[in-house]
């Protein structure tokens, strides 16, 4: 059985929901708006049935039907709007993850492995794995797989370049800080400093340009979430960009930061590459805008 759970029955959760189809074999969608996810249940359910899949797609408002599946979702939350940051959500979406982090706590979940969305998402994957007691390997963020997919788009659309591997991967922080491996972008498809300082500004405002143009992001975040999940599912052992709990890894410590990961039925397993001195520059600095804000809301290396 795949079991799946998916915390927040909006936009992005029924996205991802809807690419999973194919995928699971029960989605569970939790929501506290009553009869919204069931309501999105049943709206999926058809779609299954219109696809001859057999997967079962149930809605609940009693949170505690979502332990122990395979994997849970949690995309809850306010989400950004024209001329927002993500760290401008820090503060309206703190409490709703400490809430869900509560409800697993105490390791009654011990094989079920969790991608956090909910913006800003390396802080508040941060105090999920702080206030669950999650061990660090089942708990990542979304970052890196959609902010690559952003890298991807800009690079085909404007400059006709399909980047792909290591290269088209973006680490760092889901954020102002994001890392893109200039490096070897620039060894591998020629592209000059001025173009990497494009291709750096346009990924970071990738987000930006779609919300102040249809108010959200949802496919891309969604089908980026249903990419993570596949690989936990499937047990793949793909190499992908995530956002998780760094102890000493590339000298990084106490915050969670998008780095390559093994991903599998185990959850997340950092893959150490070798990074470049500016891009090890880049990734510090990432770090230390994570580390602020977690010691701005008492999740620093010293609180709780």
């Amino acid at each position: 059985m795949r079991r799946i759970g998916i915390i927040g029955s909006g936009k992005v959760g029924c996205s991802a929901a809807t690419f999973l189809l194919p995928e699971a074999d029960e989605i569970v969608l939790y929501d506290i708006v009553p009869k919204l996810p069931v309501g999105e249940a049943l709206d999926l359910q058809n779609a299954a049935e219109a696809l001859d899949l057999n997967v079962e797609v149930k809605g609940t408002n009693d949170i505690s039907l979502l332990h122990g599946l395979d994997i849970v979702v949690v995309t809850a939350g306010f989400g950004r709007t024209p001329g927002m940051s993500r760290m401008d959500l820090l503060n309206r979406n703190l409490p709703i993850i400490e809430g869900i982090a509560k409800e697993y706590g105490g390791g009654r979940d011990g094989g079920t492995v969790f991608i956090i969305v909910t913006n800003p998402v390396d802080v508040l994957t941060y105090v999920f794995w702080r206030r669950s007691g999650v061990q660090r390997h089942r708990v990542a963020g979304l970052s890196g797989v959609l902010d690559s997919s952003r890298l991807k788009t800009i690079m085909r659309l404007s400059r006709g370049i399909r980047v792909s591997g290591l290269s088209s991967f973006v680490l760092g922080e889901h954020g102002e800080n994001m890392v893109i491996l200039r490096d070897r972008m620039r060894e591998e498809y020629g592209l000059s400093n001025t173009d990497l300082d494009l291709v750096q500004n346009e990924t970071v405002k990738a987000a930006a340009e779609i919300i102040s143009m249809k108010g959200a992001t949802v496919h891309g975040p969604g089908a980026s979430i249903a990419r993570m999940v596949k690989a936990v599912l499937s047990d793949s052992r793909e190499i992908l960009p995530a956002s998780v709990v760094l102890n000493g890894e590339y000298g990084i410590r106490n915050v969670c930061l998008g780095v390559p990961v093994e991903t599998g039925r185990n959850g997340f397993k950092i893959i150490q590459e070798k990074l470049s001195e500016n891009e090890e520059s880049m990734l510090r600095k990432a770090a230390e805008n994570v580390s602020k804000a977690l010691e701005h809301i008492g999740y620093g290396e010293h609180g709780l």
